[in-house]
């Protein structure tokens, strides 16, 4: 129920640019039925029908989570279970597949753990020192999610479709997950 709250809240300011641009709320309806640039319309933008705007509006908000994601840093040794594997796929630039044993890291106060994790990863090379780590394919079991007040455990999660940047400077990677994946654990 809080997760749901806090997502709310990082989704409020989209909601209020929404209503609150100079297009008007036609835009926000000609945009959720498909269009994304302003159309000729027959009828003046006054005489919608509210309940269409309401259940577009939704559709719209909905495919404009796609734009969004949480990022998480975590240590190269974190993600990588050896230095040889981590050489192939950040210098040599090799798909992959390993598992990796343990992992915990933070994510909007919410201490995050998880175990026996199956990765695929299929790399990129960005420039000298970055790499970008798609990963298709990241199966998770135990996962216990806490603050201290919500606690959520999950068998198996599927956090696929996600990706990485790996800076060799830093030996870290930053990894983005994007809400509409987060959120199909969120909800729950």
């Amino acid at each position: 129920m809080e997760l749901n709250a806090i997502l709310f809240i990082l989704c409020l300011p989209i909601l209020f640019s929404l209503f609150s641009s100079a297009h008007g709320l036609h835009l926000v309806y000609a945009a959720s039925v498909g269009g994304g640039e302003e159309q000729k319309q027959d009828q003046p933008s006054s005489k919608l029908d509210p309940f269409d705007i309401a259940a577009n509006t939704y559709g719209y908000f909905i495919k404009q989570l796609k734009n969004f994601e949480f990022t998480v840093n975590l240590d190269a040794n974190q993600i990588f279970p050896n230095d040889e594997i981590k050489q192939d796929i950040v210098s040599k630039y090799k798909s992959a597949e390993y598992s990796i044993a343990n992992l915990k890291y933070d994510l909007l106060g919410f201490n995050i753990s998880a175990s026996d994790i199956k990765i695929h990863v299929d790399p990129t090379k960005i420039d000298i020192t970055k790499t970008r780590v798609y990963i298709p394919v990241m199966l998770a079991n135990n996962v216990k999610v806490s603050n201290g007040v919500v606690n959520l455990d999950f068998n198996k999660i599927d956090l696929g479709s996600i990706y990485a940047i790996y800076d060799r400077n830093l030996d870290k990677m930053t990894v983005h997950i994007p809400m509409v994946i987060a959120y199909r654990y969120i909800q729950q």
